[in-house]
């Protein structure tokens, strides 16, 4: 009987160390994709092309950017280090998913801070960022490939840590939140610019059925596709992602996006939360951005209509803000 059981329980623990590999080997393959996904996709990719992206149309981007700084004509990064840095000097500083490198080279172009780290999963993107920032001469920004999910913070010695876009990737938001609060220095900031709607773009059948209603509402020629390969000419519905898709092609892709604001909390003091929409038009206008040239009355008047319905459709409670900037206070340790 006592074999039986030790061979029982050698067989358990056995199993335990199984399932623990197979957990590592899969959060490594993970981690893997995402770095060639994002090695591949930088902001100067294709899925970022004027004709097809909804932030590339200016009147969508100045829209945005108004929302998140209470209706300031400035870029929101600014908008911040003025409001919580008026007078810098020797400031250090961190952005966390920094991708090729623009808004480093941006705090850097505004003497933000003396020196900057800046981390990524992507290589491609680490490489391009580094070239970047050398071209312009900015020699404080110290760019490094790292997983943030598993990165271990030094403790007070940051100003300000950032994320441009970037949260929203990360699987593991305590232990990151956590480590931002231990690493900012006593009265530092954590700012940021998320997706902050549903977990893999998996949305409310309210939310796809306004998309879909307000797709209708195009005329034909405002659905003309820049799809490359797309086998139409014209858009025939709005390409909503599916949640299986999205997590096979990047496991990381809004991986726990809709619990960035439940979470942040436990761990910071907000001091900001501007909404910015993006509930009805990120999806709606990917792919048909280039039908909306500033110089086309008829397109400006649509894209009017488009701001009033999401707009209002937040306002009442209908739909949230998928998109938001915050800026935030380490709690009392």
């Amino acid at each position: 009987m006592m074999k039986r059981f030790n061979r029982v329980k050698s067989l358990i623990k056995k199993g335990l160390r199984m399932s623990q590999f197979d957990h590592a080997d899969a959060s490594n393959d993970n981690s893997q994709r995402t770095a060639d996904h994002w090695s591949e996709n930088t902001a100067e990719s294709e899925a970022f092309a004027d004709n097809t992206y909804w932030l590339a149309i200016p009147p969508v981007q100045r829209r945005h950017q108004s929302k998140a700084t209470q209706g300031e004509d400035v870029d929101w990064a600014h908008y911040f280090l003025e409001r919580y840095f008026p007078n810098r000097q020797g400031l250090l500083m961190a952005s966390i998913g920094c991708g090729s490198g623009g808004l480093e080279r941006a705090l850097a172009s505004w003497n933000a801070f003396s020196h900057c780290d800046a981390y990524d999963i992507a290589p491609g993107a680490i490489k391009l960022a580094k070239q970047h920032a050398a071209d312009a001469g900015f020699t404080q920004i110290n760019y490094e490939v790292r997983d943030i999910n598993s990165l271990e913070w030094p403790s007070d010695h940051y100003d300000a840590v950032w994320f441009n876009g970037s949260l929203h990737h990360i699987e593991q938001l305590e232990r990151v939140y956590q480590q931002v609060s231990h690493t900012l220095k006593p009265g530092g900031y954590l700012f940021f610019n998320e997706y902050i709607g549903p977990s893999r773009f998996d949305f409310t059948e309210r939310q796809k059925q306004v998309m879909d209603a307000v797709f209708k509402l195009l005329p034909q020629r405002f659905k003309r596709s820049f799809i490359p390969n797309y086998p139409h000419p014209y858009l025939q519905a709005t390409p909503i992602p599916d949640p299986v898709e999205v997590q096979r092609v990047d496991p990381s892709e809004a991986v726990r996006s809709d619990e960035i604001m439940s979470i942040l909390p436990d761990y910071f003091d907000i001091l900001e939360f501007n909404k910015m929409g993006g509930t009805i038009l990120q999806f709606l206008l990917a792919g048909i951005a280039g039908n909306f040239h500033p110089s086309d009355k008829d397109a400006m008047r649509m894209l009017d209509m488009l701001f009033a319905i999401e707009d209002t459709l937040i306002d009442i409670g209908d739909i949230q803000s998928d998109f938001a900037c915050v800026a935030a206070t380490p709690k009392k340790k």
